[in-house]
């Protein structure tokens, strides 16, 4: 697996994925197993792939759902002077993060009155939408404490991913597992335009979305990638990032969950 998140970089939704298909790149005997995350282990993961996604030299960063708080203290490996918050509702996760990080929130983030206005250089979510029923009210708190300039950060499972999407096809299934792209806790399933118009119709503007720890297929699947790029060029990533920043204007933002 490749986890570097560099396979594909775009402003939104333009480009091609000739890295993915360089021969170099992947082995011919290579076949799509179970696919795994980075790790299984939700909160003990430092999500170091997306560190590069974050703006230049930040001051004030706030992980939702931060888990055990490796992220931030990440964060604070790289950016020594940069004040990191979490927000953690499982108790133990969240007493590990207090050790790491300048403070943790143990209140829903969707409902934390006590985050300052515009306070925060950047708001990261490392695979947390996906568990949020609705996220507008989270997307709302998010645009209300990042500064002007500040940036939006976040990663998510692709549903379209060609494992997932092969079990769905072919195999006419739609199992739940313990963790992974349908993990049973996940309300929501996202491909990179349906993450796009949410973000839109909430009011951020997406800078950048791209493919990160991509797979390897056989090399059938990239002879069939080769024939059409723009419709299969996310299927090799288990995951995109996403940048965006809030709009100015904010009178077109949805007030009701989006479907």
């Amino acid at each position: 697996m490749n986890t570097d998140g560099k396979s594909l970089e775009i402003p939104h939704e333009t480009g091609t994925i000739a890295s993915f298909l360089d021969p170099n790149a992947m082995a011919s005997d290579s076949v799509y197993k179970k696919a795994a995350p980075p790790t299984a282990e939700y909160y003990h993961n430092d999500r170091a792939e997306m560190l590069q996604f974050l703006p230049p030299n930040p001051t004030r960063l706030i992980d939702v759902g931060c888990g055990e708080g490796l992220f931030g203290a990440a964060v604070k490996t790289r950016y020594p002077g940069c004040e990191t918050w979490g927000v953690e509702l499982v108790a133990d996760a969240a007493q590990r993060a207090a050790l790491r990080n300048d403070r943790i929130i143990q209140t829903p983030f969707e409902t934390a009155a006590e985050l300052p206005d515009s306070y925060f250089d950047v708001v990261t979510m490392n695979d947390v939408l996906e568990h949020i029923p609705w996220p507008e009210p989270a997307l709302s708190t998010a645009r209300r404490i990042l500064r002007p300039g500040g940036k939006l950060v976040l990663s998510l499972p692709n549903v379209q991913f060609l494992l997932n999407v092969l079990n769905l096809v072919k195999r006419n299934d739609w199992e739940y597992e313990d963790w992974g792209i349908l993990d049973r806790t996940h309300f929501r399933f996202y491909t990179t335009k349906s993450a796009a118009r949410l973000l839109e119709r909430n009011g951020f503007q997406v800078e950048a979305i791209t493919g990160i720890n991509a797979m390897r297929p056989k090399w059938y699947y990239r002879m069939i990638f080769r024939l059409a790029p723009r419709v299969f060029r996310w299927m090799p990533y288990f995951q995109f990032a996403i940048v965006a920043r809030p709009n100015a204007a904010t009178d077109t933002i949805d007030t009701l969950p989006s479907h």
